[in-house]
């Protein structure tokens, strides 16, 4: 019997190291796939790359999806990023990783449809206020300090008066937007894997506590 256990715990270790890696690459290659979106800044582009990150989050834990956008954001930087500066991917990583954390937490804690639900909308407000102050705060200063241009240059840029109306008329707006498409991609694909992977995905007969990793 314990030689079985750990047989099993070893072939669940080999998928785990097998596809989260196939699933950073899948994703990777999602990111090419980006496109804007009308009447927002230029520099925030839409693309769903983030919906392999839940797939892994919701076989292997909220972790294992964090970490996927973590190495899509990482090979991203490698082989596609040409200016060699990683705003860009500092900013997919914190919206994706918080979108996917709280999306397959929630749901693992409520072992439900309703919770995915719940995750997601949660996921979608975490999102949204973490890149309002993150861009504030930190990655639009870091950008214009790149650039070597004044706060003031990259707001006419975009032809936004204040840094808070560029927060309020495009990165939330922007974000409220990216967390209900990935929602509404992710939740049919949630109800496939539960009905064809159940024992994959954590269920109301599993164990009561969520799993974090």
């Amino acid at each position: 019997m314990q030689g079985k256990t750990s047989h099993t715990i070893q072939r669940q270790r080999l998928r785990k190291l097998v596809t989260i890696p196939m699933l950073s690459a899948i994703a990777f290659l999602l990111y090419y796939l980006e496109f804007h979106v009308p009447l927002m800044p230029t520099f925030l582009k839409l693309d769903f790359s983030t919906v392999p990150a839940i797939i892994g989050g919701l076989v292997f834990g909220p972790a294992a999806g964090v970490l996927i956008e973590v190495l899509k954001n990482g090979l991203h930087l490698l082989l596609k990023n040409t200016d060699g500066f990683i705003i860009g991917e500092i900013a997919n990583a914190l919206a994706g990783g918080s979108f996917v954390f709280l999306a397959v937490y929630t749901q693992r804690l409520y072992k439900n449809k309703v919770g995915f639900v719940l995750g997601l909308s949660a996921g979608t407000l975490v999102m949204t206020v973490i890149m309002a102050m993150a861009n504030y705060f930190l990655l639009l200063p870091f950008y214009a300090v790149l650039y070597s241009i004044s706060i003031e240059q990259l707001l006419q840029m975009f032809h936004m008066e204040s840094l808070w109306s560029m927060i309020l008329l495009g990165i939330v707006p922007f974000s409220i937007i990216k967390g209900v498409l990935l929602s509404l991609i992710a939740y049919p694909v949630f109800v496939k894997m539960s009905a064809r992977l159940g024992l994959l995905v954590t269920n109301p007969a599993s164990s009561s506590k969520p799993v974090i990793s």
